[in-house]
């Protein structure tokens, strides 16, 4: 028997791949989409549609987001970002905050996300949207489009695993809240008790990635990290944030379609996300509706968003 979700959700189709060196994960969103039709989700479908480069980042694809974002929060509409690059955060986030400034948000990843422009030995902008959105990389900020800041006690890391020195040193100067995946999975009680204090509330805004969870159950992701978290990890956590704070949108990242040992990888890595998400979405749904949403003030300043095709930069 299929269960027929209402169409009370926007999703977000983000194929950015800018932020690193696989261009598989621009596929990730058309294949979320897929599957979710196929499991008779109905959402409101809008496609982020931006000039992206593989060799120069363009951020024209981060303030186009951040205007999406902004808007479907205002409309109070529950939001589903999918990309693509974890680097799309700079954009979906700012605009998040822009209509909330007071956002809470759990980062679930094996990596901090937080390396600046300086201290990155990759220089891939998915290693750094956290430092941006922070403040503590100064590039964005003279930017018309990035005018918020997350605050760092509003900002809790879930399933690290993977941290550069400058990271850490980062996260432990700005008193960032944050748990390893075997911190979190050693004492879960002690860490959703902690999770749930800081979040009760408030909005939150989930950021999953898809190599948060361990490589066995996620393989299509472009960097794995082994001892990651179950499903059942992640599904209590969502659950315990759920049952005290309103969280109004959510994205899932990094799938990357291109990177499979079978047929059904894919799927697997797929799934897990969207499993998290109807959670949300039928908490939503026994709320009847958005709630705890902060409309400050009118939308930001005018968009370059545009109705023409996904183009990619043509190399030569």
């Amino acid at each position: 028997m299929f269960v027929m979700f209402k169409k009370n959700f926007s999703f977000i189709e983000a194929p950015v791949y800018q932020g690193q060196k696989h261009f598989g994960v621009s596929l990730g969103p058309i294949f979320l989409r897929q599957v979710l039709a196929d499991q008779n989700f109905h959402f409101d479908f809008l496609p982020l549609i931006a000039k992206q480069s593989a060799t120069q980042i363009q951020p024209s694809i981060y303030e186009d987001l951040s205007y999406l974002t902004e808007r479907e929060s205002r409309r109070g509409k529950l939001t589903f970002v999918a990309g693509g690059d974890h680097s799309l955060s700079i954009g979906s986030i700012q605009g998040f905050l822009r209509s909330n400034p007071d956002l809470k948000v759990l980062w679930i990843d094996a990596h901090g996300d937080v390396n600046t422009t300086s201290t990155s030995m990759t220089k891939s902008f998915h290693g750094m949207p956290l430092s941006f959105l922070l403040g503590i990389d100064p590039l964005f900020q003279s930017s018309e489009w990035f005018e918020e800041r997350l605050q760092p006690q509003n900002l809790i890391y879930v399933g690290l695993r993977d941290l550069d020195c400058a990271e850490k040193i980062f996260l432990d100067r700005m008193q960032i809240q944050y748990y390893s995946a075997q911190q979190f999975k050693t004492n879960p009680k002690k860490a959703l008790k902690e999770i749930q204090n800081s979040f009760k509330g408030h909005q939150v805004h989930i950021s999953l990635d898809s190599d948060a969870f361990d490589p066995a159950i996620a393989p299509s992701t472009g960097v794995p990290v082994h001892e990651g978290l179950q499903f059942s990890d992640v599904e209590n956590l969502v659950q315990n944030v759920l049952s005290v704070a309103a969280v109004n949108s959510f994205e899932y990242v990094e799938l990357n379609p291109q990177i499979f040992q079978n047929q059904q990888d894919v799927f697997r890595t797929a799934q897990l996300g969207i499993d998290i998400f109807r959670m949300i979405l039928t908490k939503h749904q026994e709320r009847g509706g958005i709630y705890g949403i902060h409309d400050r003030f009118s939308y930001s300043k005018g968009s370059s968003l545009h109705d023409s095709y996904f183009e990619m930069e043509q190399q030569g």
